[in-house]
């Protein structure tokens, strides 16, 4: 090899260039890249070439060589038979781009394929290639995308293809071909018999070419694949393929998705249907098909005989639809899968489909949810299924079936023992959920655990329901909670779980069970020494019903928990307990909330308790408990180290809830948590609970919201925590506690190591209580969340708060919404983002901030570097907070979306931001409407636009742009590919400045989405409109509304608008 680039040689040196390839007879590779060889050069070289019959490779890429030079080389190719690689690229001649892949053509025995691809071919280097293409004898594929070569260019290439037997590929994406070159392609379509597959994507082809390729296609036996996509085919267009692929027999994919014509995806799924007679699935889900489409897919589908499975759900194929497609599957004997989902069908289109259905042999599942069936499709499907034996699956939720509808189904699956799986929840009657847990029970003999929620369960289907649970016997655990089920009901259910060898766990809760139903299960308790927990929560068994079902459960050796939550039980239930208690051993759980037990029915349960040893849980909270029933209580279980949790809150004392508290604190050595919200409890109250807390070394979290503790309780609870060492959360939210009460537990806050959370939300500490709790946090460094939202704070001192932010490091979640704005919402957010170092997302719309607010939040996003989206619309920001703004945005990397709508910017702050885009390259949404920006500020932005900016969506509206920012901003978009979506409503735009915009859209941009609602447009400015959306292919939406645009000049924007 021989390698003189970058030498400076020029046409003088090449006559020895030329001299030593006429005389050597060894050297295979030459460079001579990168030098200043002209027409002469390049001759004396040809010249040379015509005698050399050694060299392979030859690179003359970046040199001087002109259209003259060019075509001497070109016309000595045609006889050199050695050279092999042959590089012109970088020289200004039309041959440059591609000389390479002529000479792999013509020498290179080994090449199949040329890949000419963004080599800015035109016209004349067209014609070169189709020239070197003639004789073809290798050449298979054909790559010419992203070029220029138009229709005269095509002219020459498709002379060629008409005769050509060997290339089965050609690539012609984006390459301006309108109409006139769609006739030739047509022409050589109708006399080729290789080519396979055809891209013709991105180009500019309309209706009447589509028709020219359509009709050619009736003669084309050999051609696969055509991708037409993203030209500019209508409906009519795709009509003339529609009419032709019913016929044609060769196409199998094409493709016409981003043209104008609706609904276009169906062409490309029908025509492989038609080709494909073997198909066995067709998946069109949410693919549009629609009524008027729908006769395409049905006269592929009659041919479509091996067909398995037909997806067709999210379709609207309405009644008219589905007899379409139940016709087309007439004669469908393998068909197993039948989607039809969210259809608006009604029982009409069900008429239609279930004759159908009925001669289909191997039908399993059949899918249906989401229609309007109603009462009569039920009927009718009901009636199939009486009959139907291969059907395993069938779903009709949410399709508006009542009680009627309900009944025909229940009678058909007395018959029916085929389906498997029923979804039919989501109807207008209850029993329908009942209904699919019926077949459920039903088929699925593995299923241990029935639960059935909040469903009405009828007689009319109770008997089926209790027949399936008694077939069933490896039901062990039965949950039927919130069905109404009186005694009646009950009493069947009973009798279904007789046969059952082993029941575990039954729960009737929120029914309408009465002391007669708890007979019932008393009796069944009786024989069931294996259960081991009852559940009879919001019933109304009363006193007498605890009486039987405590004669039951005296003796009995299974049961651990019973609950019998609001029931209407009063004293004399709880003397009924407590005679079970004192003679079952074997009791765990026992809950009473929201009954009638008061002092008495306490003393009860507490002469029980004084000996027992298996009660853990004793739950009486919401009863009519006062001081003296828990003193009973307190003083039954003085020696009682069993009862880990016994509650107590919300009874009528407040004492109460605490002893239960002390009770469980002593007892529960692993207590960490205790709950005393909406307890009653007082400042008296508290003293007790305070003194259990000072020996207590587990409890984490202490919940007394909704109390009555003030600023007197307050200081009690704070001497208890001086001296705790455990405690991490306190809740004293809505307590009456005032700025003496944040200032006992400020003292405490100075001293205290472990509280990490303090929750005084919805007090009235004020300013006094917040100065002094923001002056203990300069010292204490272990409080990570304060909530003090709701506090009657109406005037802070920024100093406090200021210190606050800057002293306290450990702060992690600062809440003082709903107390005014401003500072308040500022210093919650800034603690948050100082540190979190996960938080992604900063609200602050419409918070008062100003720019003194924006100063504190910035100092915070200098230090975090995780913000992805910053709101700050509505905030009174001026150019001075924009300043600052501009330079966190200057270091961030991670800020994509930044909201500054509706502040006071001006032009000098959009020139802060503009200066700060112009290193930021992340930022891809901002919204800087309503901020007074003018003419001045646009060019800032404008020359930030010019740069490799990220951003893909500029909101610019309700500002001053006028014509002249609207001339600036086009000049900075004409280099700008990114930006989506620019909007400039409201901004006093007229016809000068939309012919800045039309000429911007003439060109190649990025642009996909335009708004310019509200500004003065006339006819003029549409007309410019039109003449530039006529040349652009990217814009997908544009907004005029509230223009000066008459109906005439609407009408022709018309067209153009639609198909953007």
């Amino acid at each position: 090899m021989l390698d003189l680039q970058s030498n400076n040689i020029g046409n003088t040196g090449s006559q020895y260039i030329s001299h030593l390839l006429e005389n050597n007879k060894t050297l295979e590779c030459l460079s001579l890249a990168c030098n200043v060889i002209g027409d002469n050069g390049a001759a004396l070289i040809a010249a040379a070439l015509d005698v050399n019959k050694t060299l392979t490779t030859l690179d003359l890429q970046q040199n001087q060589i002109a259209e003259q030079g060019g075509k001497i080389l070109l016309n000595t190719l045609k006889t050199n038979q050695t050279l092999i690689k042959f590089n012109l690229i970088g020289n200004p001649c039309s041959q440059a781009n591609i000389l390479d892949e002529i000479t792999l053509i013509k020498n290179d025995k080994m090449v199949t394929s040329i890949k000419l691809e963004s080599r800015r071919i035109e016209e004349k280097g067209a014609q070169y290639i189709a020239e070197a293409l003639i004789n073809n004898e290798r050449i298979t594929s054909v790559n010419l995308d992203h070029n220029k070569i138009k229709d005269q260019g095509l002219k020459c290439l498709m002379n060629v293809l008409k005769i050509d037997k060997k290339i089965l590929i050609l690539s012609l994406d984006d390459n301006g071909i309108i109409d006139e070159g769609a006739e030739y392609i047509a022409d050589m379509l109708k006399s080729n018999n290789t080519l396979r597959i055809l891209n013709l994507r991105s180009n500019q082809i309309t209706n009447e070419g589509a028709q020219s390729i359509a009709n050619a296609l009736t003669y084309n036996t050999v051609l696969k694949e055509l991708n037409l996509s993203h030209n500019k085919i209508r409906k009519k267009g795709l009509e003339y393929f529609i009419d032709v692929l019913g016929h044609h027999t060769s196409i199998v994919d094409i493709d016409f998705s981003g043209n104008p014509a609706p609904r276009c995806l169906i062409v490309s799924a029908t025509t492989v249907v038609l080709q494909e007679r073997t198909v066995r699935d067709v998946m069109l889900k949410s693919k549009c098909v629609g009524m008027r489409k729908v006769r395409y897919l049905a006269k592929a589908l009659v041919l479509a005989k091996s067909l398995t499975v037909l997806d067709l759900d999210d379709n609207k194929l309405g009644d008219d639809g589905v007899q379409c497609i139940a016709q087309a599957l007439t004669n469908s004997k393998m068909l197993t899968v039948l989607k039809l989902q969210r259809n608006l069908i009604s029982f009409v289109g069900i008429q239609y489909l279930v004759p159908i259905l009925h001669n289909m042999p191997v039908i399993k599942k059949l899918y249906l949810s989401n229609n309007q069936i109603g009462d009569e499709g039920a009927k009718i499907i009901a009636s199939f299924l009486q009959s139907n034996t291969t059907l395993t699956m069938i779903t009709l939720d949410q399709n508006e079936i009542g009680s009627d509808g309900e009944h025909f189904l229940i009678d058909a699956f007395i018959n029916n023992t085929t389906l498997k799986t029923l979804d039919i929840a989501g109807n207008k009657s209850n029993g329908c959920t009942i209904l699919e847990c019926l077949v459920h029970l039903r088929f699925n003999t593995g299923m241990t655990r029935l639960t059935i929620l909040g469903r009405k369960i009828e007689e009319k289907i109770v008997h089926q329901l209790a027949n399936a649970l008694s077939k069933n016997t490896c039901i062990t655990s039965l949950a039927l909670i919130g069905n109404q089920i009186n005694d009646q009901i009950l009493q069947y259910f009973i009798n279904a779980l007789r046969n059952h060898k082993i029941i575990t766990s039954l729960s009737f809760n929120n029914n309408q069970i009465s002391y007669q139903g708890a007979q019932c299960l008393a009796d069944f308790l009786k024989t069931r020494q294996e259960m081991a927990s009852l559940s009879l929560d919001n019933n109304q068994i009363t006193d007498q019903g605890v009486h039987y079902l405590v004669d039951a459960l005296k003796t009995h050796q299974e049961m651990t928990s019973l609950s019998l939550d609001n029931n209407q039980i009063t004293d004399q239930g709880a003397e009924y307990l407590s005679e079970m208690i004192k003679n079952n051993r074997n009791i765990t759980e026992l809950s009473l909330e929201s009954n009638n037990i008061g002092d008495e029915g306490a003393k009860y349960l507490a002469d029980a308790l004084q000996n027992n040893t298996s009660v853990i849980k004793l739950n009486l909270s919401c009863n009519k408990i006062g001081a003296a029933g828990a003193i009973s209580l307190t003083e039954a279980l003085l020696n009682n180290t069993t009862t880990l949790e016994i509650d107590l809150r919300r009874n009528v004392s407040g004492y109460a809830a605490v002893l239960g508290a002390s009770i469980q604190l002593r007892n529960n050595k692993t207590l960490t948590t205790l709950n005393l919200n909406n307890s009653k409890i007082d400042s008296q109250d508290i003293q007790l609970l305070v003194t259990v807390l000072i020996n207590n070394q587990t409890l984490l979290t202490l919940n007394l919201q909704s109390n009555k503790i003030g600023d007197e309780g307050a200081m009690h609870l704070a001497n208890g925590l001086r001296n705790n060492t455990t405690l991490q959360e306190l809740g004293l939210r809505e307590n009456d506690v005032g700025p003496l009460g944040a200032q006992y537990l400020a003292d405490v806050l100075g001293e205290n190591t472990t509280l990490v959370t303090l929750i005084l939300r919805d007090n009235i500490i004020s300013d006094a209580g917040l100065e002094h709790i923001a002056n203990a946090l300069n010292t204490n460094k272990t409080l990570n969340v304060l909530d003090l939202s709701r506090n009657k704070i109406k005037a802070p001192s920024r100093r406090h708060l200021i210190n606050m932010f800057q002293c306290n490091q450990s702060l992690i979640n600062v809440d003082l919404t709903g107390n005014g704005q401003g500072d308040c919402a500022v210093i919650g957010a800034a603690v948050e983002i100082r540190n979190n170092q996960n938080l992604t997302t900063v609200n602050l719309r419409c918070s008062r901030l100003g720019d003194e607010g924006t100063k504190i939040l910035c100092q915070a996003l200098q230090v975090n570097h995780s913000i992805i989206t910053l709101d700050l619309q509505s905030n009174d920001i001026s150019e001075n907070g924009a300043e600052l703004l501009a330079k966190v945005l200057y270091d961030n990397e991670k800020l994509t979306t930044f909201l500054l709508g509706n502040n006071k910017i001006g032009d000098n702050g959009a020139k802060c931001l503009a200066d700060a885009f112009h290193s930021n390259t992340v930022l891809s949404i901002l919204d800087l409407s309503a901020n007074n920006i003018g003419s001045i500020g646009i060019g800032h932005l404008s020359l930030a636009l010019c740069n490799d900016t990220r951003l893909i969506k500029l909101d610019l509206s309700s500002n001053e742009v006028g014509n002249e920012g609207v001339q600036l901003l086009a000049n900075g978009l004409n280099k700008n590919m990114r930006l989506k979506d620019l909007d400039l409503g409201i901004n006093n735009i007229g016809d000068e400045g939309v012919e800045y915009l039309a000429n911007l859209l003439k060109h190649e941009t990025g642009l996909e989405k335009l708004d310019l609602r509200s500004n003065q447009i006339t006819d003029r400015g549409a007309e410019c409109l039109a003449t530039g959306l006529s040349q652009n292919r990217t814009l997908k939406r544009i907004s005029l509304w509230q223009n000066e645009i008459t109906a005439n000049a609407r009408r022709k924007l018309f067209g153009w608008i639609i198909w953007c």
